[in-house]
């Protein structure tokens, strides 16, 4: 793999080894066609060129400062060429402009070659997985490969466990600024899960909770949710997951019909108390534009009165039965004992988390938890890519 050696502007904070040289451009003036050195074509709109042109932008914030209502009705581009450095350059007619595009930002933007920023979520039930994965802290603060792993499991099992942690509320806040920022809730910055006195929810009582996500409550449910063990030693209380998209699958596999209803239908949650009085309309299970199943919201203590037309009341019933059928069958749950010093991370908007019931006469149950966006794991995977081609341009610069 060759390496441009020259540090040129690319209009963004990020790194782009160049891997692939441009061989050939042309333009017929509303688009340029670059032959690149491995034989591959690409094909560039003009208004989308001028629109990303890398100078364009303010020279701290990277941020563009191109706005689309300036650009002339008579746009073009006049003349394409390659520099000796290796970037694309753009002659401009209907205005005095040039620009100059990185060959490893073009190719990294080459509309063909786009690659999906994330792995694909892998859907899993108690057949294929018997636990969530788990990691060691310390490796994960000192080892970034350990670090890539970890976050790229939660991408794709939507949860994972790492031991070794201090067993306190700084242990917790450590892992989730790992992440990202904390979101905080009526809940508090963080909270505890124990059995309290005078509760304001069902966790913080000593009953079994059923499968569900928190917070469907609210307009945007929390992305990530974190439980880090402080103490655990009373009988009973262990530990449940679900996998929200595998029940969705397994659903839209089998009972198309009441799949529809569940994607199209909101149903009614609701969180209130003394105090506060949440409350949010929205189908059970959210699909992106391109039909692939996006989010669960399930909270059978989180509900309030389903506000429908009449004719859609059984039907709906029957649907959520069904749902709820299947997030208690033991084909699709993971149970395990959450010990001192282990912190549980979930999507919180895939993953369905449960607990059986526990005795506090017997001992302490206290977990401490706490919520952060799913795009703060984005962010994180991000960065850890842009270190990486970081590496391996300095590694090319010092050959």
């Amino acid at each position: 793999m060759q390496i441009m050696k020259e540090v040129i502007e690319t209009g963004d904070f990020d790194f782009y080894p160049v891997e692939h040289h441009i061989i050939d451009s042309s333009t017929d003036g509303k688009k340029v066609e670059i032959k690149w050195s491995d034989g591959h074509l690409s094909k560039f709109h003009f208004i989308w060129l001028r629109d990303n042109c890398p100078c364009c932008i303010h020279p701290d914030t990277r941020e563009p400062i191109f706005n689309i209502v300036s650009m002339p009705d008579d746009l073009l581009i006049y003349s394409v060429s390659t520099t000796q450095e290796g970037f694309l350059e753009v002659i401009w007619s209907g205005e005095p402009h040039t620009s100059y595009f990185h060959p490893g930002w073009l190719r990294s933007h080459c509309f063909d070659l786009l690659k999906k920023p994330f792995p694909e979520p892998l859907t899993w039930d108690s057949k294929n997985k018997k636990e969530p994965d788990r990691f060691d802290w310390n490796e994960i603060i000192s080892d970034p490969k350990t670090e890539r792993k970890w976050l790229y499991s939660l991408v794709e099992t939507g949860c994972s466990i790492i031991q070794n942690v201090e067993p306190s509320k700084n242990g917790l806040i450590q892992i989730a600024k790992r992440i990202g920022v904390i979101r905080e809730t009526n809940f508090g910055l963080t909270f505890d899960v124990e059995a309290k006195t005078g509760p304001d929810t069902a966790a913080y009582t000593e009953i079994g909770l059923p499968p569900h996500t928190d917070l469907p409550t609210r307009e945007y449910q929390p992305g990530l949710q974190l439980l880090h063990c402080l103490k655990n030693s009373v009988k009973g209380g262990e530990s449940i997951l679900v996998d929200g998209f595998r029940v969705a699958e397994e659903i839209r596999l089998k009972e198309p019909e009441t799949f529809d209803l569940l994607t199209s239908v909101p149903w009614d949650f609701g969180n209130r108390s003394t105090l506060t009085d949440y409350r949010w309309k929205t189908p059970m299970i959210k699909l992106d534009n391109n039909g692939k199943i996006e989010e669960i919201r399930v909270g059978n203590f989180l509900r309030v009165p389903l506000q429908i037309d009449f004719d859609l009341i059984e039907p709906m019933y029957k649907a959520y039965k069904l749902l709820e059928t299947l997030n208690h069958d033991d084909r699709f749950k993971l149970r395990f004992r959450l010990e001192q010093g282990e912190c549980l991370i979930i999507d919180n908007r895939r993953i369905l988390h449960a607990r059986d019931s526990f005795d506090s006469s017997t001992g302490e149950r206290h977990l401490c938890g706490c919520y952060i966006e799913r795009d703060e794991l984005w962010s994180s995977i991000r960065m850890i890519e842009r270190r990486n081609r970081q590496k391996r341009m300095n590694s090319a610069l010092n050959q």
